[in-house]
């Protein structure tokens, strides 16, 4: 076996030397924590860098280059394109993901390397990641944990047994020549998704119902490949990422209302991803990255179920390596002009690899399109199947948290009542997951319901409020804004976040009870958030203690007070008693009288009963 190993690779070197004649020149050299020597190609471009530019001079022209001409494109909004939006459109997008995403775990799907985004380049390298004869693959057992959570958070059927290919193509960043991957017999298949008002879904994307369905064809396990790295006047291989886990999520073609579906669909893949804690890292580090396959087709055109072939579909390509949802967008848009102008034009969409330059917000042509032939797909050898039994299984559908749509279910109902912008604010913060952790923004939300629920301990005493179904609502509404607000003001992160469940349901608790004004519970929240205070009684002994108490003041001085304030603005007054002001005037006028009231004589008094005077 080492004979062959060593054949192979000087076999792979030999081939990179011939494709990279001319101007590009090549260095070896790499650095391991094993202290082995291991490969690194740059190539030298003197043709695209200017002589002597630094990495960081080229780098920040380009940025400046790029924020010019994104800005020229996007000077105006996008209008609404007439020949794809819509149901009326005469062309109809269709469209398909391949979305891969590096799971959750702390070591390669094959080696004992860690995973890692920040470490120096070519710092977390095995033998297995440079492809180094003799060195063989290794299955990480840990990594099934969150590829098992993703199949089940999209609905997918996992079969009992999954084996391993490999996917044969050369490139710099994947020395070993071919990738392994699970092609023909991935860990699940035949899933699907629903997507809802609340994902952005409007009535155009879904008919007269509902909901969109998206289905799902397979999820397979597979290594992930280098980096290039652009340090002119070379580009620079680290190997860090080669080897990290990934599952490539490819859903089956769907039609498209508009250019903007295909990212809807991206981002409730990536909330359900981050959810369940399958993948951590989002697109800007990364750590999800999506293909794109595009086809048009004219209204006209009768329906079939063979993607690919006419005249159901049109002839697709793919737009590879798509790192943001408004890249997506853009990308299918522009692919989509392309094609319908060729098409017009009458001459054929070639089936090819694209790529995406988002400086010119266009797709070029990268190559032909490779079909599965082209890869020369083979089992792998070295690798047994994954066996998947049905005790885990049920446990990892047992344990999953909840999804987007559960959670976003559940703060909206009772007993929270949560406004849905609200409760999908809090979502935002946790980054859309519900684990039951401490430092979580939902966890303390829902802890600080409890905490006030346990604390009107009477029934009776909700009833007199009459605001048992508001509690969460409330509350909601001191974390989102007063809160949340506090926070950035000081520039306090979450995680550090001073004022404990118990004080926030406290505060709410006085508010609500009417023991205390608004703006003092304002001032007292300020307080806890500027000096922390680890008493958690600390609401209640600071307004007994500086007499923050609403007073209860007698009638015939409120109209005292009332009259002291009013009548010296007669002008006013005559407004508002005269009905001239609308109503919109009429409470920004009685609002202003009672603000005088309270800054002069009485700031513990309830604005309620002011109000009521007035």
């Amino acid at each position: 076996m080492a004979p062959l190993l060593t054949t192979l690779a000087r076999r792979c070197v030999t081939q990179a030397r011939h494709r990279y004649t001319g101007t590009a020149t090549h260095r070896l050299r790499l650095s391991s924590p094993l202290g082995l020597s291991l490969r690194r190609y740059t190539t030298a471009r003197e043709d695209l860098y200017p002589a002597g530019a630094s990495t960081a001079e080229f780098q920040l022209e380009f940025k400046k280059a790029y924020k010019t001409r994104h800005k020229e494109r996007h000077q105006h909004e996008r209008e609404p394109n007439t020949a794809t939006d819509g149901p009326q459109s005469e062309w109809i997008i269709t469209a398909g993901l391949e979305i891969h995403a590096q799971l959750n775990t702390g070591r390669k799907l094959f080696s004992n390397a860690r995973t890692t985004h920040t470490a120096p380049p070519n710092t977390h390298i095995a033998p297995l990641d440079a492809s180094l004869p003799g060195s063989l693959p290794i299955f990480n057992p840990a990594v099934l944990l969150p590829a098992l959570r993703a199949a089940v958070a999209l609905n997918c059927t996992v079969p009992p047994e999954s084996r391993f290919d490999r996917k044969h193509y050369f490139y710099w960043d994947q020395p070993a020549g071919y990738q392994l991957t699970q092609f023909h017999a991935p860990l699940a298949t035949d899933g699907h998704l629903l997507l809802f008002p609340h994902d952005g879904v409007t009535h155009t994307h879904s008919g007269n119902g509902n909901s969109v369905r998206i289905d799902i064809q397979q999820i397979q396990l597979e290594q992930d490949t280098g980096k290039t790295l652009a340090s002119p006047p070379n580009s620079l291989v680290d190997l860090n990422r080669v080897g990290s886990p990934l599952v490539e999520i490819i859903t089956r073609p769907f039609d498209c209302p508009d250019a903007a579906f295909p990212a809807l669909v991206m981002r409730k893949i990536q909330s359900a991803l981050k959810a369940v804690d399958a993948c951590t890292i989002g697109m800007e580090w990364g750590g999800l990255r999506a293909d794109v396959n595009v086809s048009v087709r004219r209204r006209s055109t009768t329906d079939e179920d063979d993607w690919g072939a006419p005249p159901r579909y049109g002839q697709r390509c793919e737009i590879k390596n798509v790192a943001s949802l408004k890249a997506v967008q853009e990308a299918v848009e522009s692919e989509a002009r392309r094609q319908i102008a060729l098409l017009e034009a009458g001459e054929t969409v070639q089936g090819e690899t694209r790529g995406w330059d988002a400086d010119k917000g266009v797709t070029r042509r990268l190559r032909g399109k490779e079909g599965e032939v082209d890869y020369r797909f083979m089992p792998d050898p070295d690798l047994p199947p994954v066996h998947v039994g049905k005790a885990l299984l049920d446990k990892v559908k047992q344990t999953i948290p909840l999804l987007p749509d559960q959670l976003l279910a559940q703060l909206t109902g009772a007993p929270h009542h949560l406004k849905e912008k609200d409760a999908k604010t809090l979502m935002l913060w946790d980054e859309y997951r519900a684990s039951a952790r401490e430092a979580g923004v939902v966890y303390y939300y829902k802890d600080a319901v409890r905490r006030l629920l346990d604390m009107v301990v009477r029934e009776a005493e909700r009833e007199r409020m009459g605001l048992q179904e508001e509690f969460g609502a409330v509350v909601g509404n001191w974390v989102v804004h007063e809160l949340g607000g506090g926070l950035a003001k000081e520039g306090i992160a979450w995680r550090e976040n001073p004022v404990s469940s118990k004080q926030l349901a406290e505060l709410v608790l006085f508010v609500v009870m009417r023991e205390i004004t608004g703006a003092t519970a304002k001032t007292l929240l300020t307080r806890l958030i500027t000096a922390p205070s680890p008493d958690p009684n600390f609401i209640r002994t600071t307004v007994a203690a500086e007499g923050l108490a609403v007073v209860a003041v007698p009638e015939d001085q409120i109209l005292d007070i009332a009259e002291d304030v009013m009548l010296p603005e007669s002008d006013v007054l005559e407004e508002l008693r005269g009905g001239r002001a609308i109503p919109k005037r009429q409470k920004r006028l009685k609002s202003w009288f009672v603000g005088r009231i309270m800054a002069r004589y009485r700031p513990s008094t309830t604005t309620t009963t002011l109000n009521a005077y007035i």
